[in-house]
């Protein structure tokens, strides 16, 4: 489903506007659905219009029945009243300069390496009362400028990449490159397109749209749009099923991963399974408040999409982090199971939500009494939300995710989060991580302000990340070294422009003790890290309407 284009622009204005030219020319679109052009916006997760929409459940103003299972399918609405429509999908464009460091989070299929970086979402759609068609593509380059890396040991008959991570050699391992090779990125990915047929109260379908799992607004633990999509089948409710019992909603997905260009030569293990399940339940007793579970099983697949891998995500996946002598079976297999809450109480603005996930299986109803929070990571986090005159409205965020090694380590073995002894590649798509966009074995803490009106918005945040802080004595970084952190203060400012929506974030960052790297100044115990300056603009181009 992948092709390469050869798309060449001479310049960073020549990016902007290959990405730009197509919103401008559709700039009128809004205009022209009033006249029954049948055009439509695609909904993405995490872009304004999503952003959007949960302000207005804060505020009271929509339901958030099916919002804790999102994408991009779910998110957009088609009028299927009685008849079929066909028509384009209004695009959707984004360019992203690094100047120092890559720093890409939650990007979907686009890789925001170090220089310039544009993606390009477009395609057509068709909808009928029980068929949606999405074909939305996306068109991704990066620069891909050169930053300093630590290679992967080269040494004998090696079988890795020298761009792979050098932090995750064997038995704990993981397919998420450094850098993604030394040349300039240019493809074309599926994107956010799907199938979806509609069976009563059920739906079906097939679909590479990216999936969102879970409370998180910057990071969800077991699914994010943080990687590329990845092919799958799907079966869900067709919308949030009320009963007497609560209202639930619920979604199986049966997909196969991919290993990127830049993880080993063995042309065998280059693909992998992937099944999982979410459900979410709000309480008849307390309808402010949703409840969800959800589990997701990696395995390692030769060849051919993975049906006969369909029920392993009710199965279980052992205990090969137990021991590190334990042989590894041919068809080994790793999960994560996550527990999630979300209260959200419109009458006071306010919402607070949770998630704790468990990357390991207890050994017993005993050992998980005695160790609950071995090999866990967790989100918490809240939104306030206050009315202001004139139709405009203040919102606060605040979010933490840890997903480090807990305390357990000291007693018993802990693998890192998102990599797997069982199956190489670890939690990955093409290189980047299935969940928490930190990666694994890090924490993260994110702090946000916005004012709202219908046309504009703008507010800073602060954040911080502590990366990949479970390999910081690995004996790759010689000593001295300590954990790599990055501060960053960032401003986002949106607004809406002849039918195009724009929303422009800056942010300044300063990595600390970048790859752990840290010396000694001449003076004992005084010490200088490797740090770095890294300053990131994005800037978004969509037609998606607003709320």
């Amino acid at each position: 489903m992948t092709a390469t284009l050869r798309v060449r622009w001479s310049s960073a204005w020549g990016l902007f506007r290959g990405l730009a030219l197509p919103l401008l020319v559709t700039g009128g679109a809004r205009v022209a659905r009033a006249q029954h052009v049948a055009a439509v916006p695609v909904m993405q997760i995490g872009g304004d219009s999503d952003e959007r929409i949960r302000l207005t459940q804060l505020l009271g103003r929509s339901s958030g029945d099916g919002y804790l299972i999102r994408s991009t399918s779910r998110l957009t609405r088609f009028d299927t009243s009685s008849v079929w429509r066909i028509g384009p999908i209004l695009p959707t464009a984004r360019v992203v300069r690094n100047s120092g460091i890559p720093y890409s989070l939650n990007e979907g299929p686009l890789w925001a390496g170090r220089g310039w970086n544009g993606e390009v979402t477009a395609g057509a759609y068709l909808a009928a009362p029980h068929v949606r068609v999405i074909v939305a593509p996306t068109l991704v380059e990066s620069q891909n400028e050169d930053f300093q890396v630590i290679p992967y040991p080269q040494t004998g008959a090696s079988p890795r990449s020298v761009w792979a991570n050098p932090f995750h050699p064997l038995p704990e391992s993981i397919d998420l490159p450094l850098r993604f090779g030394d040349r300039r990125i240019e493809r074309l990915d599926p994107g956010q397109s799907s199938i979806t047929v509609d069976a009563g109260a059920v739906a079906f379908g097939a679909g590479s749209e990216n999936l969102w799992w879970g409370p998180g607004l910057r990071n969800a633990i077991v699914l994010s749009d943080n990687a590329p999509g990845f092919p799958h089948l799907f079966v869900q409710s067709r919308a949030p099923i009320r009963t007497a019992a609560g209202t639930f909603d619920a979604q199986f997905v049966l997909g196969e991963l991919s290993e990127s260009d830049f993880f080993d030569s063995d042309s065998t293990n280059n693909k992998r399974s992937l099944a999982g399940v979410v459900a979410t339940w709000r309480t008849p007793f307390d309808t402010t408040f949703t409840l969800g579970v959800a589990r997701l099983v990696m395995g390692a697949h030769a060849s051919g999409f993975p049906l006969g891998r369909a029920f392993d995500v009710f199965r279980t996946v052992g205990h090969l982090n137990v021991d590190s002598n334990t042989a590894v079976p041919a068809d080994a297999r790793d999960q994560i199971f996550s527990l999630f809450g979300r209260w959200l109480l419109p009458a006071a603005g306010f919402e607070a939500y949770a998630e704790w996930a468990r990357f390991e299986e207890p050994l017993s109803f005993r050992d998980l009494l005695e160790y609950p929070q071995h090999s866990q990571g967790y989100t918490v986090g809240f939104q306030w939300a206050h009315p202001l005159a004139a139709g405009r409205a203040f919102r606060l965020q605040a979010e933490g995710t840890y997903v480090e090694p807990d305390p357990s380590l000291r007693t018993r073995p802990v693998a890192i989060t998102y990599t797997s002894r069982g199956v190489p590649q670890g939690f990955t798509n093409r290189g980047e991580t299935l969940g928490a966009s930190i990666g694994p074995g890090a924490s993260s803490q994110w702090l946000a302000g916005e004012v709202f009106s219908r046309r504009w918005r703008i507010g800073p945040y602060l954040s911080r990340v502590r990366w990949d802080n479970g390999v910081l004595y690995e004996p790759i970084v010689p000593e001295y070294k300590r954990p790599d952190v990055t501060i960053l203060a960032g401003l986002r400012a949106g607004a809406s422009w002849h039918g195009v929506d724009v929303l422009v974030d800056f942010a300044h960052a300063a990595r600390f003790d970048y790859l752990f790297q840290d010396y000694v100044l001449g003076v004992r115990d005084e010490f200088a890290g490797i740090d770095l300056i890294n300053n990131t603009l994005a800037v978004t181009l969509s037609t998606a309407l607003i709320p």
